[in-house]
């Protein structure tokens, strides 16, 4: 009995000494608090925390009160202030640069400097405090992402809400048969309808995560950086062995993680379901920003085969695929967005267009793939400024103003990559 005491107690200090050092190291890991079970959303990260990410770039990531990549945020706008939120996945979330480094604070950054003027009741132009709000998560859906706004968004009384919308995984996670995740709330089509399906709720896994034990776990983990240290190195063994797997049967990856199938026109059901229940979750989007007096903006981000440097890249993807190019989804969407009347920018042509006049790529990093995966910190730049432009264009018409000069120059065209 006095041994196993006295080999509790080294085990104990042998932790706390560990747990001294990786905190003296400033080790920790976002991806190990990044998914905390939430009975509206799925998932969203842990609260107050500030953890590194460091497998695709590197940054430090700091989550607010209510578990989002960002500030704190009054909930009363203050007077003068031009609230924008902004909505997405992992390109708005960015958890690979720094804060400021992001696009939408690139864009709040812009509009600050006075990019575009905002006119007041009686017709005076006048520069506002601009306040950018992110509710974007790594791995959210178009359905998150609108859950996001319903559930959240709306009591900001925004001005401006931005829909960013990832032309590589967003079709398929809007499809519960294409995408299988188990934490994920799913909106489907009942007639011309949304209607929700929360069946994750009963799924295993949330189950768990809510359950004592699995609360503990989570708890234990958010805290304690050995616990974090043992996850990190669990997914490094997962990732490893995801590089290696085999395609699932009837899907060709051409880029890492983007079904080839988004190229093309839909000829399967559940592809027909994905891009109808998208193009429904757009309409909807529109319609419930505008109700909340808003005015939406869906800001189209595209993969890295896209907006490859060298032009040889995206048509050499077409003709292994057998598609005249790459520009089928950005086509379809842009029409939608139209359709209901849905401001929207055109990243793939503004970033392809740039990033083929500078020669370098604007996503990946020295640490993943250059050229495919995330945008980098030059991408950021790119997207934030367009975005800006864009946004000022969107406010200048709905105050029936001729958009500036600056703002005319921006990539919500219909042209076509």
């Amino acid at each position: 009995m006095y041994s196993l005491a006295l080999t509790l107690i080294a085990v104990l200090i042998a932790m706390l000494l560990g747990e001294a050092s990786l905190r003296l190291l400033g080790q920790s890991y976002y991806w190990a608090v990044a998914r905390q079970p939430d009975p509206q959303l799925g998932w969203r990260p842990a609260p107050a925390i500030s953890a590194w990410q460091r497998f695709e770039g590197e940054a430090l990531v700091e989550t607010n009160a209510l578990g989002f990549r960002d500030v704190e945020h009054a909930l009363s706008k203050a007077p003068g202030t031009l609230r924008i939120v902004v909505l997405g996945d992992s390109f708005t979330e960015a958890v690979q640069v720094p804060l400021e480094q992001t696009w939408w604070r690139v864009m709040q950054s812009s509009l600050h400097n006075g990019v575009c003027a905002v006119s007041a009741p009686d017709g005076r132009p006048v520069q506002a405090r601009v306040e950018v709000l992110n509710l974007a998560v790594s791995g959210y859906s178009t359905a998150q992402a609108l859950l996001a706004w319903r559930n959240i968004g709306f009591r900001f009384e925004p001005d401006a809400v931005v829909l960013a919308f990832f032309l590589g995984n967003d079709l398929i996670e809007n499809a519960k048969a294409l995408d299988h995740e188990p934490l994920r709330p799913y909106l489907t089509l009942d007639g011309p309808r949304l209607v929700l399906d929360d069946g994750f709720l009963s799924s295993p896994e949330y189950r768990f995560k809510t359950s004592l034990f699995g609360r503990i776990i989570d708890g234990l983990v958010v805290h304690a950086r050995i616990a974090q240290t043992v996850v990190q190195a669990w997914h490094a063994i997962r990732i490893n062995a995801h590089a290696h797997r085999e395609v699932p049967a009837g899907r060709r990856w051409l880029e890492p993680g983007v079904d080839d199938a988004l190229y093309r026109e839909p000829d399967t059901e559940d592809w027909r379901r994905a891009w109808s229940v998208t193009e429904a979750m757009l309409a909807a989007f529109a319609a419930e920003v505008r109700e909340a007096g808003a005015q939406p903006l869906l800001f189209v981000a595209g993969t890295g085969a896209q907006v490859h440097p060298n032009p040889k890249v995206p048509a050499t993807f077409a003709a292994r695929l057998g598609v005249p190019d790459l520009g089928y989804p950005v086509r379809r969407l842009l029409q939608a967005a139209s359709e209901q009347d849905l401001p929207a920018i055109n990243m793939p042509v503004v970033m392809a267009t740039e990033a083929e006049r500078r020669g370098t790529p604007l996503h990946g990093f020295d640490n993943s793939i250059v050229g495919f995966g995330h945008w980098n910190a030059d991408g950021h730049r790119v997207a934030g400024q367009a975005a800006a432009d864009a946004l000022c264009q969107t406010i200048a018409l709905h105050q029936g103003r001729q958009p500036s000069a600056e703002a005319q120059g921006t990539g919500t065209s219909m042209a076509r990559p």
